[in-house]
């Protein structure tokens, strides 16, 4: 997913704004501690309740009535604190008896008498709310709120016994909280004591940390505004160099691309993307050397070094018209290495020119079979000549993007290779094939004696050569192999050797994805 210089960085400060924000969020500790404050005074509230009233309950010689009279005397004092939210009930069992409750006391009052309005009041309309960020935080932080402090609801008929709490949540941010407290008598509940208070959530939340909000609001976008600009400073410089250095060189106009490599813009930059930019240069100045240097000595080593191995070949080839029998066979010896090393020189030129290939030559999509075909039909009279069977089975219509020529060579390079091993009255079979699994495999086998299992992770080597004696002396320079395989690589492929289980000698196997 986050692939990109710019989508990592930018994905990094979105994640630390929100963990940022759910750790203020999860820490804000105010509201319980204001809830939890006024949970204690109520407590030593309905202890304080508790202790006034009981001496009312001891006293015997009151009837109900004039205990409830008493009790309303304490309790509609006006320095007293929290009677509006107290309710004192009788736990005797032959009474429902309501001794005090603050919520409906008994106090007349005076009649007022107001006139109707002549004109309706206008109609109310509901206004629709807008989105609010800080709304849905509240509903976060709530949630995670009333995990922590909200209670199962008390059992009344446990009142009898001992005290209860509760705190409630009945509405969307109002907070119940309240005691059930037992007034004992010699030991025997006589009546219950309910003392409650509310907390409203929302006018607290919103009251302390609204302006807080707002602040980390402005900073988290603040962070992401610079922390963006940044990674844009930083990522697309970096893009912009990628999409240079990925660009797809064409052959024609190759050291054209390749000189100009430079872009204005990094020159002069004196950050870390300039460093990089100027140390990319001169690595891209020195693979333009190197690049310059090969292709010259490819040039240089047909032109310097072949002249004169014709001038000794042609020497050799004189004086042995003249020399006896002894001096001939020197001559002639002289003569084979002087060929060896033409061809030596042909194939190390050949390779520096099928690297410059592999990296500018342009691919094409072409006709494997087609090519594999014209290549059978070049073979085929050489085959019969040397009194050897050639044999193939080609799949048609296998086609493949490519360069065909270098292609070619290798499966020319294969099949002389399979004549030179298996010999007059030896057999060479070459198959092409394509499935959707292993893709297009090319084999070539023959009925010489095979690669040696030690030699098989070497012949692909340079100048390696498991042929022995004259073999290994004559026409066998051991660059073959290896320019095959460079050549297999480069298409993506691979190239392998075994023993062939039907012919007996080697099998070489190549296969394109």
């Amino acid at each position: 997913m986050f692939r990109g210089i710019l989508s990592k960085i930018l994905g990094l400060l979105v994640m630390f704004n929100l963990a940022l924000w759910a750790f203020v969020i999860a820490t804000e500790d105010a509201a319980l501690v204001e809830i939890r404050s006024k949970k204690d005074r109520l407590f030593e509230r309905s202890n304080f309740y508790m202790k006034l009233l009981q001496p009312i309950f001891q006293q015997d010689g009151l009837s109900e009535f004039d205990r409830r009279l008493a009790i309303e005397a304490v309790l509609l004092d006006s320095a007293l604190a929290g009677t509006d939210r107290l309710k004192l009930s009788s736990l005797l069992a032959d009474t429902q008896l309501t001794y005090f409750d603050g919520a409906n006391p008994r106090i007349s009052a005076p009649i007022e008498v107001r006139p109707l309005p002549d004109a309706p009041e206008p109609d109310f309309t509901p206004q629709a709310h807008g989105f609010d960020p800080f709304e849905q935080l509240f509903v976060l932080y709530k949630n995670l709120f009333d995990l922590q402090i909200v209670t199962e609801p008390y059992k009344p008929k446990r009142a009898r016994f001992t005290r209860q709490f509760q705190l409630l949540n009945p509405l969307s941010d109002l907070y119940e909280l309240s005691y059930l407290v037992p007034i004992p008598v010699d030991g025997h509940p006589r009546a219950v004591l309910e003392l409650s208070d509310s907390y409203y959530l929302r006018e607290a939340y919103f009251g302390k940390n609204k302006s807080r909000l707002m602040v980390l609001t402005g900073l988290s976008g603040i962070t992401i505004v610079f922390g963006a600009l940044l990674a844009i400073s930083i990522a697309m410089p970096i893009r912009r160099l990628s999409r240079r250095l990925n660009r797809r060189l064409k052959a024609e106009t190759l050291v054209e691309q390749l000189e100009g490599f430079e872009i204005e813009a990094f020159e002069t930059r004196r950050d870390e993307v300039g460093r990089l930019y100027r140390n990319l240069n001169r690595l891209h100045q020195q693979i333009i050397t190197l690049f310059h240097d090969k292709e010259r000595f490819a040039a240089d080593v047909s032109h310097e070094l072949k002249n004169p191995i014709a001038s000794i070949i042609a020497n050799t080839q004189n004086a042995m018209a003249e020399a006896n029998t002894a001096e001939r066979e020197k001559f002639a010896a002289i003569q084979n290495q002087a060929v060896r090393m033409n061809k030596l020189i042909s194939e190390i030129s050949e390779a520096a020119i099928v690297d410059h290939d592999l990296v500018a030559a342009k691919r094409e999509r072409f006709n494997f079979s087609e090519t594999i075909g014209d290549l059978i039909g070049f073979f085929e009279p050489a085959a019969k000549e040397a009194q050897m069977r050639l044999t193939f089975d080609i799949q048609s219509h296998v086609h493949f993007t490519g360069l065909p020529d270098r292609l070619a060579r290798v499966v020319i390079n294969l099949v002389e290779n399979a004549f030179s091993c298996a010999g007059p009255q030896g057999q060479v079979h070459v198959t092409l094939s394509k499935t959707w699994r292993q893709g297009i495999v090319l084999t070539v086998a023959d009925t010489g004696p095979g690669v040696p299992m030690a030699d098989r992770s070497k012949i692909f080597e340079r100048f390696y050569s498991a042929r022995e004696g004259q073999d290994a002396r004559e026409g066998n320079s051991g660059l073959g192999l290896y320019i095959c395989q460079q050549i297999i690589e480069a298409h993506g492929g691979l190239l392998t050797v075994t023993q062939c289980p039907q012919l007996g000698g080697a099998l070489f196997e190549i296969t394109l994805s």
